[in-house]
């Protein structure tokens, strides 16, 4: 169980935020910083979509022999990765389940953070208001995203899509979109076949 680094008091599951002293929590640190002698980064050009604080940038690797990187709020701990570089991250930390466990998948995805109002945050690069996506079946995070510029993570929800990669999420995704894919492809059949039917009948009245 995580607890708050300020009081002490026992923090809701992936949430960074003390329901009791309402401190932000950098509870992803475990995930990024393997190394204890690793540096805290270098300061950030770019505000924190969330808080407007100041951020710093993050080297969290290497995926093709370019850096991975990130940036991360000093204040609230959330995390802004380059577009696409989030999934590199992500395959990096989390293993990938041919096995979905569906009862933890159930319990991420009921036990996501409550939101009492809806908040659409501005891209830290072009200052642009960015889209609130789901990020896959059952992971309980919704991501904001800027499809120009990166992705935006709470504190504690890298962790929680980690576990939901482990968890066989991804696996679940995947086939939700297949399934998807192929419905849409039966729609359209029938919709072609609709349309040719009604020609036939047009062309038999119209002879």
């Amino acid at each position: 169980m995580n607890r708050c680094q300020n009081c002490s008091a026992p923090l809701l599951a992936f949430r960074g935020r003390c329901e009791y002293c309402g401190s932000s929590n950098d509870i992803d640190r475990d995930l990024l910083i393997r190394d204890a002698g690793e540096t805290a980064g270098e300061a950030s050009k770019y505000p924190c979509p969330a808080c407007g604080a100041a951020m710093k940038s993050l080297e969290l690797g290497k995926h093709g022999g370019q850096p991975l990187t990130a940036d991360q709020c000093g204040a609230c701990f959330g995390l802004f990765f380059p577009f696409y570089k989030l999934e590199a991250v992500l395959n990096d930390l989390a293993s990938f389940g041919f096995l979905a466990d569906t009862k933890r998948l159930e319990d991420l995805s009921r036990n996501r953070t409550a939101e009492t109002r809806v908040t659409y945050r501005k891209c830290p690069v072009c200052a642009k208001l960015m889209n609130r996506i789901n990020f896959g079946q059952r992971s309980g995070v919704v991501t904001d995203q800027c499809h120009g510029h990166g992705v935006w993570l709470d504190s504690g929800e890298l962790k929680r899509l980690v576990e939901w990669r482990n968890s066989g999420g991804q696996l679940v995704d995947d086939q939700y979109r297949k399934d998807l894919d192929q419905e849409r492809a039966k729609r359209a059949q029938r919709e072609k076949e609709k349309l040719a039917k009604l020609k036939r009948e047009a062309d038999r009245q119209g002879g």
